[in-house]
């Protein structure tokens, strides 16, 4: 499993050539390790995650503040509501979204859940994503119920040297092609081996980005086949 300070020390063996390049800084290389672990978990859908969020009476929508998870929250694929009573029942998306919502607000219990993604205006950086915001038609008119919603999640930013990514260690790999690859890119209009490095380490990303993908599909989510009993039984198994 490959720390923060390791991908690091992995991208700049393999950029040796362009350390004496002036605008070649490590912080621009953690820039885009962190770059490539946000792109390889969304191609991916690798990571997965359940964020719990505790309804507040009359309350429009939920963020970050509301609930730790929703900060990291790419894609709902399931969103339930909590009674306290039962196991809770599942919200529909809102026909048109965010973008559709009713003119007119109401309360009560929720049939629909809507989602918008917020990004800080101010920088590009990967910490500027400010995750998902949510909300419900109806608007929960109850005090400490439950929303929880499943879903894939970007990974969380590295920042401390022993920081490890959230994707499979056999992955690790792709975080360094990626940073490699745009540092390589950054230079390559002045040395055509430069360019074609560039091209040749994205090409490494995406090949893992592929098998991640083909893994990815081959996981079943069927229930583990049934014991035939009276089979194991008529071969002499059970007495």
């Amino acid at each position: 499993m490959s720390t923060f300070l390791q991908l690091q020390t992995d991208s700049i063996d393999l950029l040796h050539e362009l350390v004496n390049q002036p605008t070649y800084t490590v912080a621009k290389l953690k820039g885009y390790i962190n770059r490539g672990n946000i792109i390889f978990a969304r191609k991916t859908k690798c990571i997965e995650g359940t964020t719990t969020i505790t309804t507040v009476a009359n309350q429009v929508e939920y963020d970050q503040s509301d609930a730790a998870g929703l900060a990291n929250l790419s894609i709902p694929y399931q969103v339930r509501y909590i009674d306290g009573t039962e196991a809770g029942r599942p919200l529909k998306p809102y026909p048109g979204g965010y973008t559709n919502l009713p003119k007119e607000y109401s309360y009560g219990d929720p049939i629909y859940y809507w989602v918008r993604n917020v990004h800080a205006a101010t920088t590009t950086a990967p910490a500027a994503y400010q995750g998902i915001r949510i909300g419900t038609i109806p608007i929960a008119g109850t005090s400490a119920k439950t929303i929880s919603v499943d879903g894939f999640m970007r990974p969380t930013v590295l920042s401390a040297d022993a920081d490890t990514p959230e994707i499979q260690p056999e992955w690790h790999d792709a975080l360094v092609y990626y940073a490699v690859s745009r540092m390589f890119g950054m230079f390559g209009h002045l040395r055509r081996a430069w360019e074609n490095k560039s091209l040749l380490y994205l090409k490494m990303f995406d090949d893992l980005v592929n098998e991640a993908n083909v893994f990815m599909i081959n996981q079943s989510d069927e229930p583990m086949e049934s014991v035939d009993v009276y089979h194991q039984m008529d071969n002499g198994d059970y007495y």
